[in-house]
């Protein structure tokens, strides 16, 4: 992967990375109900990993190769610390989604929460893919 982002460049990565991720997201929207079985999730969970593992190691080339290597310490910093706290909101963003649409009352409303989160989520990873799209390109 290193290789291919040296070489193509951060931009599609992320963008192809977060969108894989957010289709994916959708997917399981769309197939999950209180009865739905493990093997139903299988491809769009390995859909998801795919997207996420092409998009994280572009974004961190990104944040790093826009710095001088003077600030390359300070920048790892910051990045991992933004990753942190995005995860954090990212979380609390999903669980505003959920309580919103859902309740542990039964395994239907649970189900129903279940969806307008990852629906959520499918959303902000969209977000994020818009948002790789204007990385400036290498040349």
């Amino acid at each position: 992967m290193g290789r291919s982002i040296g070489r193509f460049g951060e931009r599609p990565f992320i963008v192809a990375g977060l969108g894989l991720h957010s289709l994916s997201m959708v997917w399981i929207a769309l197939v999950a109900d209180p009865s739905v079985g493990y093997l139903a999730l299988v491809a769009p969970l390995v859909l998801s990993g795919t997207g996420i593992a092409m998009c994280l190691p572009a974004a961190q080339s990104a944040a790093l190769t826009s710095v001088a290597p003077r600030f390359l310490g300070k920048a790892s910093g910051a990045f991992i610390s933004m990753r942190q706290l995005g995860g954090a909101f990212g979380v609390a963003v999903l669980v505003v989604g959920f309580t919103a649409a859902g309740s542990y009352a039964s395994s239907e409303a649970f189900s129903r929460g279940f969806t307008a989160a990852v629906l959520t989520g499918a959303g902000l990873a969209a977000v994020g893919a818009l948002a790789g799209s204007v990385i400036p390109r290498k040349g």
